[in-house]
C-alpha cells in the first residue's frame, strides 16, 4: 500500500452547509477543495435528490458559499464573478446569484453593501442577515482613508482571533428587502448577535449589549418585520443590564449563557423557542447546557443534560459550517458528543436520546422527507454525505466524494488502548501503528493532546495523526480528564491545570508503552495545539522523558495571558476560580507552564500564527525565549496571515509546510541514524 502524504490534505473534499428543500425532498451542499495555485479553497453547490439519490454538481465557479433555497427548485448562493462582483478598496460587498435545478445558468440577483456572514430566507424577497458593523468607521471618504492608519480600543475584548483589532466591532442582525434593494438594521449598535432564526417571517435571536467588557449572559429575543416590535423572550435585556428573571438550575433564577437554539410552533401556531443555555456564575465553573422552552411569555426546563450542545469530536479534514440545532413540533435534535463519538441526539417528552449510531462523527445535518441528511466522518474515510431513515432505522451513505484520496493508501487502524488511571477513572485512548509495523522491531512515538480542554479525540480519520503513521511513528491519542463527551465532572478543570490531566497523560503513556514493547519509550516526542499546546509546555517543564515536542499555538503565562489574549479576561478568570493577576498573582504563576521553564530539556518546536489572538504569540515566545536563553534546542516558525485555525482552516501550503516542520523536527531528534 501507499504511504499517505502530508500534500494528500489538497486531494481532499471537504462537505458542509448541507441544506434541505422545502419539501425536504433535496438538499444542498458545499464541497470545497485545495487550490495550491491560489493557496486557497474553491467551493461549489451540490444537490442531492432523495427521490432518485442522485448527487450532482450544481455549480461549477468555484467561488459559492452562503446557500439556502429560495424555493424547491431554485438555490440562492453567494460568488464572485466578475470585477463586478468584488468590492472596492475600503467597500463591502456581497453579491447573491440564482440558479435554477431545472437547467441553466445561474442569474446575479442582488448585492448586499456589507460582507454578509449568514443569511436566511424570511418570506417573498425578504431576508435576514447577519454582517459587522464597525461602529469607530468614519463616514466621510478622506477621513475612511486616514482610518486605515489608527485603531481606537475602549473594550474588552479589544481584538479576535483572525480578525485583529475589534473594539466598538458589533456583529449585527439586518433584514434585506430584494425589490427595494434596503437594508434595515434591527439590533441597536452597541447589541452584538450571537445567532438568529427565521419564523414566521419574525427574527428570533441571542446576543447581549455592552459598552465595556463583553458579558458572559446574554439574552433571546424577537423581532417582528411588520410592527418593528422587539420583545425580549429570556435572559439580558437589550440595554445590558442583567435581566431580573433568567431561568438557571433548581428553579432559580440568574444569569445563563444561551447557546444553540431553535424555534417552532405550538399547537396553537404560537412561536416557541427551545433552547441550550447553561448558568455563568456557577461555583463549579463552566457547565454544560441544559435545555429550556420559552412559550406564552413563561421558560420552563425542558430536561437536564450536562453534556456539549452542537459539538463534534475534534479533527483537521472538515471545513464549513452547517446546522447542528433543529426545533420542529414537539422535538429538538441536535449534535453532541458522546464518549468518543459525534451523535445526532432527540430531546422529546422531557427525555434525550441518540437518535441513532452512527460509527464516527456528525458535522452538520438536516432534515429531509422520511429522515436526516448529514455530513459524517469516520475511522477509515474522509467526510461523506449520509441519509438516515427514520421508518428502517437505518443509515446508508450517499456519497463517494473522497474515495479515491484513499484508494490504495496505508489508513491505520484506530486500536482502542483505554485504561483505569490511577484514581480509578476510566480514560479513553487509542494507538495508531507505524506503516509496515512489525513486532519484532522498535519505533518512535508520537504523544498527540487535543486542543481544548472541552474537545475530544473521537473514531474519526485525522490526517495529521496518518501522516505520522505513514512516517514510521506509532500515534498515542487520548482524551484526558478536562475533556468533552463525559459530562461536566470529567470535563471540570478549574484550577487543576497540570494536574490530573498531566497524570492521566503520563500514565497513559506508560500504559500504551506497557502494552506495546515495540513502541522505544526513549524515543517518544509530544505535541499539542491550544490546550494541548499549554499541556506541551506544562509537560516539558515537568519531565524530560519525551525526546522532542512541538508547541503549538499555545499560551504559556495565566498572568499575561489575561491581558493579551481575546479570552484571557474571560475563559482564564473563570478556569482559575475567579482569580486575576491582581488577586493572586502567585497562584497563577505556579500555574503557569513558563514557571518551570527553567528545568526544561526537551528540544521544541514553537508553531504559531501571527493573527491568532485566541492564543497570541507572546505565550509561544514566552516559552521560547526561556528556552533558548537555558540552552534548550529550541525553533520558532511563525505564519503570516493565519489564526488560531491553522491546522484545520488555514492556507493549504501553510498547512502543508506545518506538518513538514512538525515532521522534520521529530524526524531529528527521535528517528535512529
Amino acid at each position: 500500500m501507499e504511504k499517505i502524504k502530508i500534500s494528500d490534505l489538497t486531494d481532499y473534499r471537504y462537505l458542509s452547509e448541507v441544506t434541505a428543500s422545502p419539501s425536504g425532498e433535496k438538499a444542498a451542499f458545499v464541497v470545497k477543495k485545495a487550490d495550491t495555485k491560489k493557496n486557497g479553497y474553491d467551493s461549489w453547490v451540490y444537490i442531492v435528490d432523495f427521490c432518485t439519490e442522485e448527487v450532482r454538481k450544481l455549480t461549477s465557479f468555484g467561488a459559492e458559499a452562503h446557500i439556502l433555497f429560495d424555493d424547491e427548485d431554485t438555490v440562492l448562493f453567494s460568488s464572485q464573478r466578475g470585477e463586478e462582483d468584488k468590492a472596492k478598496d475600503l467597500e463591502e460587498k456581497t453579491v447573491f446569484y440564482r440558479i435554477s435545478l431545472k437547467g441553466g445558468e445561474a442569474q446575479r440577483a442582488f448585492e448586499i453593501p456589507f460582507d454578509v456572514e449568514v443569511i436566511k430566507k424570511m418570506g417573498s424577497g425578504a431576508y435576514g442577515f447577519l454582517a459587522t458593523v464597525d461602529l469607530n468607521r468614519p463616514e466621510d471618504q478622506e477621513e475612511l482613508k486616514e482610518y486605515q492608519d489608527y485603531h481606537i480600543l475602549e473594550e474588552l475584548p479589544y481584538w479576535a482571533n483572525g480578525a485583529y483589532f475589534v473594539s466598538r466591532f458589533r456583529r449585527t442582525l439586518f433584514v434585506f428587502d430584494e425589490e427595494k434593494g434596503s437594508c434595515g438594521r434591527v439590533t441597536e449598535p452597541l447589541f452584538a448577535v450571537d445567532d438568529f432564526q427565521v419564523w414566521e417571517g419574525r427574527l428570533v435571536y441571542t446576543g447581549a449589549s455592552y459598552d465595556r467588557l463583553l458579558p458572559k449572559s446574554n439574552g433571546l429575543f424577537c423581532y417582528d418585520k411588520e410592527t418593528e416590535e422587539h420583545v425580549r423572550l429570556a435572559g439580558q435585556e437589550e440595554t445590558g443590564k442583567a435581566a431580573p428573571k433568567s431561568l438557571g438550575p433548581d428553579g432559580e433564577f440568574h444569569a445563563v449563557h444561551i447557546g444553540l437554539f431553535g424555534c417552532r410552533s405550538g399547537k396553537a401556531g404560537e412561536l416557541q423557542a427551545v433552547f441550550a443555555a447553561s448558568p455563568v456564575d456557577s461555583p463549579d465553573g463552566r457547565r454544560n447546557p441544559d435545555f429550556y422552552l420559552w412559550s406564552e411569555g413563561t421558560v420552563k426546563k425542558e430536561a437536564d443534560y450536562g453534556y456539549s450542545v452542537g459539538s463534534t469530536p475534534t479533527g483537521d479534514t472538515f471545513l464549513g459550517g452547517g446546522r447542528r440545532f433543529l426545533a420542529e413540533k414537539e422535538k429538538t435534535y441536535f449534535a453532541s458528543t458522546r464518549r468518543t463519538r459525534g451523535k445526532i441526539c432527540v430531546l422529546a417528552d422531557g427525555e434525550i436520546r441518540e437518535l441513532f449510531d452512527f460509527e464516527g462523527a456528525v458535522d452538520c445535518f438536516d432534515r429531509v422527507e422520511g429522515g436526516f441528511v448529514f455530513v459524517g466522518r469516520t475511522e477509515d474515510s474522509l467526510q461523506e454525505l449520509y441519509v438516515y431513515d427514520e421508518e428502517k432505522g437505518q443509515c446508508r451513505r450517499l456519497t463517494h466524494l473522497n474515495d479515491q484520496a484513499l484508494a490504495g493508501k496505508y489508513v491505520g487502524a484506530m486500536e482502542y488502548a483505554g485504561f483505569v488511571d490511577s484514581d480509578g477513572v476510566e480514560i479513553d485512548g487509542w494507538v495508531i501503528l507505524p506503516k509496515d509495523y512489525d513486532p519484532a522491531k522498535t519505533y518512535p512515538a508520537v504523544l498527540d493532546i487535543h486542543g481544548g480542554p472541552r474537545v475530544a479525540y473521537g473514531n474519526v480519520f485525522f490526517h495529521e495523526m496518518q501522516v505520522f503513521a505513514n512516517a514510521g511513528y506509532a500515534v498515542l491519542m487520548c482524551n484526558p480528564r478536562g475533556g468533552d463527551g463525559r459530562g461536566d465532572q470529567f470535563a471540570n478543570l478549574r484550577e487543576r491545570y497540570g494536574t490530573i490531566d498531566y497524570q492521566d497523560l503520563m500514565e497513559f503513556t506508560d500504559h500504551v508503552c506497557g502494552q506495546y514493547p515495540a513502541i522505544d519509550p526513549k524515543r517518544i516526542g509530544v505535541t499539542g495545539g491550544s490546550y494541548g499546546g499549554f499541556m506541551t509546555n506544562w509537560i516539558i517543564g515537568h519531565t524530560s522523558r519525551f525526546g522532542a515536542a512541538v508547541s503549538q499555538r499555545s499560551f504559556s503565562n495565566f498572568l499575561s495571558d489575561f491581558g493579551c489574549s481575546e479570552i484571557g479576561f474571560s475563559f482564564d478568570v473563570d478556569e482559575n476560580g475567579g482569580k486575576t493577576p491582581w488577586t493572586d498573582h502567585e497562584a497563577l504563576w505556579k500555574r503557569s507552564p513558563v514557571a518551570y521553564a527553567c528545568n526544561a530539556k526537551t528540544p521544541t518546536l514553537f508553531i504559531h500564527s501571527m493573527k491568532d489572538y485566541n492564543c497570541p504569540l507572546s505565550e509561544s515566545m514566552q516559552m521560547f525565549a526561556a528556552l533558548r536563553y537555558f540552552g534548550v534546542p529550541s525553533k520558532a516558525f511563525l505564519f503570516e496571515g493565519e489564526n488560531h485555525e491553522l491546522s484545520r482552516s488555514g492556507k493549504p501550503l501553510h498547512r502543508i509546510r506545518r506538518l513538514k516542520e512538525m515532521l522534520g523536527w521529530f524526524d531529528q531528534y527521535l528517528k535512529e541514524t
